[in-house]
């Protein structure tokens, strides 16, 4: 092949020109995103039980979900929240599992199946999945222009416009409201009316059901045409509503609902959820793009409906957008490829300036035609473009150059001993094949854990490993290919052929090589000292296993006791909104009550919904980044202003959504020792430094109303627990009935008792109750029933079929809450906290997502170093070579961790992966210097005289490795210096390695001692 491309430049020219179509090809068609798309491993199914305790909720709705979803298979955990008349469960899938959607499809089956196991009154369960994990792409709000408030009906319509609208612009994929005001018709009934009508709200409900029709009631037919017929009840207005006739006697009179209640039209109160805009009650639209659509046009397409729908709205609304995607993609994307370009600079100077001009053509000629052809097999492999993809060509420049490097200083040594350029190319390619098989295999398998870790962690990072990969996959095939045969094109053989060792200064280097291999034990004592620091030294290193987003924008949240209502809870937001907003680098702040904030990035956790108690605020800067000194001043004022609620300020990292960066699960089946055990927890939590709040799974849920009906008075006035109990519920909550229809609107209608939100205890017990006897009349709940005010249990919280108590704690931002996690443990032990028989704790937050991503890593790279060595044992011949390697890749670790003590970064993630892929990088230059060694021997040559024939590609290969990643450095942040530092500095230190170390220990245990000199 060799040949036909020598002697054929036509099929040169065409070769290079497919490569250079299919690679702008596969450029121009790549999708653009800020990440890449994790798929949704958390999902959870909601099922209400009305007027259940938490006791009942678990043992009706949640244990039997339990069992039933087990069967599913792929599941991880399940977890449920057992709350007054609503069930929780959370699942987890399995890590390991690839067809999520298949998955997720099994356990929707599952849900249907336990419908028919619930109990009646139970609603059907409702699985939800990506819609409350996944990021949304953009977020816009509706609200008024001025401080002037938009009566809610207005909002409310002009909100699910905007929402209507902006469902169907083409690719998005689902959207989400947010603080939509409720409207409903009330019909506010007194007590003493239904004692003096002697009707249950129930009963008044049925009759306006009862009122309210819906389509066509029959069908006349003949044979020549088809007339419908219905009747006239439809609900239009109030006073349609206000005309019902509730009941009547034998005279002919009729009471009405408007005799009986009074009907007006508001928006429901209590309001489950409200949202804030420029400190304006407001409507907001959260929208999610679909994977198989460009960011770029779809966010065109959605601006251009924006702008019909604003001019069309009303005047006194205006439409803010709260955050877009796109911004921080091109942000993140234009940094990126300069990065790509002042890299490729760096190396095709570096390749200038120590290979030669001539030398340098087709060397540099090689990374075009790397870059077209992995940009190639991105189309079939489904790969977007984003962070991890394109610093995977970042961190692979330097990789990709190694081969045209090697093949090209071959040929032109071959070119100078006087052989032919047909001859010289086609024995470069002989010569270099195994080798270069050898090296590039094992530093493919460096990279290859990233691709099986599995998991929310690795598909985050997978593609990184894909693009490292492919590149040199490619750059191997183009080495031993075209590389060649441009060489010989290029290359001349250099005037002056004599031993270049000979010359000033490399007699010197000579020297010194001479020296260190007749004292090999001393080289390996001194190569080994830097290495063997770092691994001690690694123990020291702090870890932060997620590093920070680069953005501009956090969050906080205010949490109040359960039992507070969504109006204190809206008033004491908004006094945490204007504590942020005094600081003059804060933009704006959106803020949600009620429930959780739309995800403005993955690693966002929203399950807080319909709490009354719970507030969240999306904090937008005017700074590019997120200053330390802002978010500790935030905390501290909200902390010292706002001391009834519990604020936490959050940065927002990457990583897996977490509820709390440190989660201690308390196992055991008794609620009062759970509850004590996380008191104790607590405790010791508040005495860690950097420990700014804890809370527990199991809420004290504030005062409860007991009523212990007595069947000696119920039973002889036909009421039982179960009617007392729902006409009481019918009071308080209301019965929705019927629709009142406006336009294209329907409007609900509550029955329910006027006052109902601000009852007292004492009027609770004055409730009428209707009684089931003939004649009726009314009784009162206190004539029924005893009483007591007791503290309610406000959850009830399980974690894979056992009670669990999770204490969560929450850390200053910008420290290490592993760290921290370990400063707890300690203090564990010292207190001897310790939990009864039959009870157990283990550690969630980071540190389980840190266990579960490392442990998949360390298994995978296990097998990967055994496949490692055997590459090697194959391409040597030799175990005693191949040890020598595997000494060389542990001595790469070392270096890694002595680059991350010595530059004071954490270790996480992203560094070991940087550690892992430096595992293939530091023994492809010992693997050169081993060739050498072998082929110098059967030339004989001496060892030094090996070595130093390699030096230059060696030195050229270290350093374009460094240039390539030097971009991403020198750029700073948290996220790939990291990796690149422990890369980079790991490669210099390899490369001392490969020429001291490597060669020694092939003296000591393969080569001959008389090959020293």
């Amino acid at each position: 092949m060799i040949r036909r491309l020598y002697d054929d430049p036509r099929l040169v020219i065409l070769v290079l020109t497919m490569i250079a179509v299919s690679g702008m090809a596969g450029f121009s068609t790549r999708m653009t995103r800020e990440d890449p798309v994790s798929k949704v491993r958390w999902g959870y199914v909601s099922t209400r039980l009305p007027g259940a305790e938490p006791v009942e909720v678990e043992s009706l709705v949640s244990e039997p979900l339990e069992r039933i979803l087990r069967e599913a298979g792929a599941i991880r955990s399940i977890e449920s929240a057992s709350l007054q008349g609503v069930s929780l469960v959370f699942i987890r899938l399995t890590d390991e599992v690839k067809d999520v959607e298949q998955a997720w499809l099994r356990i929707q089956d599952k849900v249907a199946q336990a419908a028919d196991k619930l109990p009646r009154r139970a609603s059907v369960p409702l699985l939800v999945d990506e819609a409350r994990w996944g990021a949304h792409t953009r977020i816009v709000a509706l609200h008024g222009d001025s401080d002037r408030p938009v009566p809610p009906g207005i909002l409310a319509r002009w909100g699910k416009e905007l929402n209507n609208r902006l469902s169907f612009v083409p690719g998005t994929r689902f959207t989400e409201v947010f603080g939509v005001p409720v409207e409903e018709v009330l019909v506010e009934i007194d007590e003493s009316e239904i004692a003096a009508a002697k009707l249950p709200a129930a009963e008044i409900a049925n009759r306006i059901r009862a009122r309210d029709s819906e389509g066509f009631d029959a069908m006349s037919q003949s044979d020549r045409y088809t007339l419908p017929v219905s009747s006239s009840g439809d609900l239009i207005d109030l006073d349609s509503v206000r005309q019902i006739v509730v009941s009547s006697d034998g005279a002919g009179r009729q009471l009405t609902l408007g005799d009986l209640a009074d009907v007006s039209r508001s928006e429901r109160f209590p309001r489950s959820e409200s949202a804030f805009v420029k400190g304006r009650r407001a409507v907001v639209v959260a929208t999610r793009m679909d994977e198989a659509y460009g960011i770029s046009g779809w966010t065109f397409s959605q601006q251009e409906a924006l702008s019909d729908f604003q001019a069309i709205l009303p005047q006194g609304l205006e439409i803010t957008a709260i955050f877009d995607q796109q911004s921080y993609t091109d942000q993140r994307a234009a940094d990126l490829y300069q990065s790509l370009g002042i890299g490729l600079a760096l190396v095709v100077v570096v390749v200038c300036l120590m290979m030669g001009w001539r030398a340098a053509i087709p060397i540099c000629a090689a990374l075009p035609m790397t870059l077209g052809v992995v940009f190639l097999l991105m189309i079939p492999f489904g790969i977007s473009l984003h962070q991890m993809s394109i610093a995977g060509l970042i961190l692979a420049i330097g990789m990709l150059i190694d081969n045209p490097i090697i093949v090209v200083d071959d040929l032109q040594r071959r070119l100078n001993h006087g052989d032919v350029a047909r001859d010289a190319c086609r024995g470069s390619v002989r010569h270099l094949t195994t080798p270069l098989l050898g090296s590039n295999i094992t530093t493919i398998l460096g990279f290859t854990p990233i691709l099986l870790i599995g998991g929310p962690t690795g598909e985050f990072m997978e593609q990184l490993g894909w693009s490292v990969i492919a590149s040199l996959i490619a750059s191997l095939t183009l080495s031993l290919t075209i590389v060649p045969v441009l060489a010989a094109w290029c290359l001349v053989p250099a005037g002056d052929v004599r031993d270049v060792s000979r010359r000033h200064p490399s007699q010197l280097y000579m020297a010194l090589l001479r020296f260190g291999m007749h004292r090999p034990l001393a080289v390996i004592l001194l190569t080994v000292i830097v290495p063997g620091f770092g691994l001690l030294a690694a123990r020291s290193i702090p870890e932060q296993f997620f590093p920070a987003a680069e953005r501009d924008q956090f969050h906080f949240s205010v949490r109040l006791p359960t039992h507070v209502s969504i109006a204190e809870t809206e008033r004491i937001a908004k006094r945490a909104r204007d504590i942020v907003m005094r600081h003059s680098t804060v933009e704006e702040v959106a803020l949600f009550v009620g429930r959780s904030a739309p995800k403005l990035h993955y690693s966002m956790v929203g399950l807080e919904d319909n709490r009354s108690n719970f507030a969240q605020g999306l904090v937008q800067l005017t700074s590019e980044s997120v200053p330390l000194d802002l978010v500790h001043d935030i905390q501290r004022d909200l902390d010292q202003e706002l001391p009834e609620a519990q604020c936490v300020v959050t940065l927002i990292e990457q990583g897996p959504p977490a509820p709390a960066p440190i989660e201690l699960r308390l196992y055991g089946s008794s609620l009062q020792e759970l509850s004590d055990l996380g008191r104790q927890a607590q405790t010791l939590l508040m005495e860690v430094p950097g420990i700014i709040h804890t809370r527990m799974s199991l809420d004290a849920g504030g005062p409860h109303l007991a009523l212990a009906i007595s069947q000696t008075e119920a039973e002889p006035l036909g009421l039982d627990d179960e009617r007392i109990s729902g006409q009481i519920r019918d009071y308080l909550d209301g019965i929705v009935v019927a629709e009142m229809t406006e336009q294209m609107e329907s409007i609900p209608i509550r029955v329910r008792l006027s006052g109902a939100e601000q009852l007292r205890p004492e009027r609770v017990l004055t409730l009428p109750i209707v009684t089931e006897t003939t004649p009726r009349r009314a009784t009162t709940v206190d004539s029924l029933a005893t009483w007591t005010i007791d503290e309610q249990t406000f959850s009830i919280y399980r974690r894979n079929a056992r009670r669990c108590n999770i204490v969560y704690a929450y850390t200053q931002a910008g420290t290490l809450p592993i760290q921290i996690e370990n400063a707890f443990k300690e203090e564990m032990r010292q207190s001897g906290f310790s939990v009864p028989a039959g009870y157990r704790f283990d550690f969630g937050g980071i540190s389980y997502e840190r266990d579960s991503a490392v442990g998949h890593l360390l298994a995978y790279s296990a097998i990967v170093l055994v496949l490692m060595a055997s590459v090697l044992v194959l391409t040597f011949g030799s175990f005693r070579l191949a040890f020598i390697i595997l000494l060389v890749a542990t001595l790469a670790v070392g270096l890694g961790m002595f680059c991350l003590w010595a530059f004071r970064y954490p270790i996480g993630i992203v560094a070991i992966i940087g550690v892992a892929g430096l595992l293939g990088l530091a023994v492809n230059d010992s693997i050169v210097i081993l060739s050498e060694c072998k082929a110098g021997a059967a030339h004989y040559r001496t060892i030094p005289q090996s070595v130093f024939s390699a030096t230059r590609h060696v030195l050229t290969t270290s350093v374009t490795t460094v240039a390539g990643v030097l971009p991403l450095i020198l750029r700073g942040g948290d996220f790939w210096p990291p990796m690149m530092i422990v890369i980079a500095g790991g490669i210099v230190g390899a490369t001392v390695v490969a020429l001291g170390f490597t060669p020694a220990c092939y003296l000591l245990l393969g080569g001959d001692r008389s090959t020293t000199v």
